[in-house]
């Protein structure tokens, strides 16, 4: 989809910050020295669900069980200058309220984690069982199972807190 179309998915999310500033590469024509700027190219982004998750690709335990939404953009803090440049290679996780109360103070429309899970336990079982699902496609190793719920356990623990 066009970048722009995902502004309004993530304004709606608190302290989440979309790029007013997508790169449109150009063709360049090497027929002529210098080369002139030709036509731009097409820059599209993936689609993203209610949470703010990309819903393309293979999705990870991480995604398909969330705490939080989880971009591969991030832009750069005020203090350090350049508000609205990207940061090259480093993502975001705006992460969910912890219950419906903090959810509903901080006016985000996704569910919170209490209204997801019911518990601890309930949610690293469901980590398992998509891990286990990619698994069991060829995108993970049996060895990996354990690690992935491990890891999912600290996120747990970090966003509970």
């Amino acid at each position: 989809m066009e970048p722009a179309r995902l502004a309004a998915d993530f304004a709606r999310i608190p302290a989440a910050r979309y790029p007013r500033h997508n790169a449109r590469p150009r063709r360049l024509d090497w027929s002529t020295w210098p080369p002139t700027p030709g036509r731009h190219f097409g820059t599209l982004v993936s689609a993203v669900d209610a949470d703010g998750n990309e819903v393309g690709g293979i999705v990870l335990p991480e995604v398909a069980v969330p705490l939080a939404a989880h971009t591969g953009w991030n832009l750069r803090h005020p203090d350090i200058g350049g508000a609205e440049q990207l940061l090259m290679f480093a993502g975001a996780t705006l992460p969910f309220a912890r219950t419906r109360a903090e959810r509903e103070a901080a006016g985000d429309p996704r569910a919170s984690i209490a209204e997801r899970y019911p518990s601890r336990a309930d949610y690293l079982e469901r980590v398992r069982q998509a891990a286990v699902k990619l698994a069991g496609e060829g995108y993970l190793l049996d060895d990996d199972v354990p690690l992935s719920v491990a890891a999912a356990a600290r996120l747990w623990d970090h966003f509970t807190r």
